[in-house]
């Protein structure tokens, strides 16, 4: 199998004034959940399994998750291309325990391999996602690949250096002139040799050790990680509304 994993169980406590009481990544954007979006960037051939890791608000990730199918390819000089959906699955915590502690949690569903991405931030653009990434862990031998973009594409401060193929640091708390985009490849061993349920102390320490390579994708991030930001995602996918049911909480719209 060729596995996304998506977490999607944040508390989003920067995001109360939209999402309410919801998930962050179901607010609306452009007509629906933000999370549909995300998968439709990372469902392309050979991605065939979808673990969606849920935690606050789970009940929602759920839902949609039966709801969602993956867009059909277009059509190639008259001929359907093939298409089948990928099997999409929900674990949830059964505490909050952080992005690589509900990977700890998960261990058990988890492929050798896998493509890991956030639910509240857009996948890049790019067809074959799984693919480049996992070309990538291949070629340089590492644990995981880390996408990053230059600090200027985000609204944060930079948190990776790097140096040819390699990721030579990873702090939160250090200006660095990249950052992370939001996608990594992992090894799932690389879980039980390296410490930490936050991605500081985990993605710091592979770094540390030279296990960490880097993937550059140099475009806009588009994420939702607070109102401003939410308002921006709206603005720049935005297209025909899609119905949808009413999400519980209260609910901002764009201005």
């Amino acid at each position: 199998m060729s596995q996304v994993v998506v977490l999607c169980g944040g508390l989003g406590t920067r995001m109360t004034s939209v999402s309410g009481p919801g998930q962050k990544c179901m607010v609306p954007v452009a007509g629906r959940p933000f999370l549909g979006h995300v998968l439709d960037r990372v469902a392309d051939p050979p991605v065939d399994d979808i673990l969606l890791l849920a935690g606050h608000a789970a009940a929602a990730v759920q839902e949609f998750a039966g709801t969602w199918c993956r867009p059909r390819p277009p059509s190639r000089n008259g001929t359907r291309a093939s298409w089948a959906a990928p099997r999409t699955t929900v674990f949830v915590e059964s505490a909050p325990a952080g992005p690589i502690g509900a990977l700890r949690q998960a261990a058990d569903h988890l492929d050798d391999e896998f493509l890991l991405v956030l639910g509240d931030v857009l996948p890049p653009d790019r067809a074959g996602l799984w693919l480049h990434l996992s070309r990538a862990l291949h070629e340089t031998g590492a644990a995981a690949v880390m996408g990053v973009a230059t600090e200027a594409r985000s609204r944060d401060q930079g948190n990776v250096t790097v140096r040819g193929p390699w990721v030579t640091r990873y702090d939160k708390t250090a200006a660095a002139p990249y950052i992370d985009r939001g996608i990594r490849f992992l090894r799932r061993d690389a879980l039980a040799r390296h410490p930490g349920d936050l991605d500081g102390p985990f993605f710091g320490s592979l770094a540390e050790r030279g296990e960490l390579a880097q993937w550059s994708c140099d475009e806009p991030i588009v994420e939702i990680g607070t109102p401003e930001r939410w308002r921006a995602a709206c603005a720049a996918l935005a297209g025909p509304p899609v119905p949808q049911a009413p999400l519980p909480g209260r609910v901002e719209r764009p201005s």
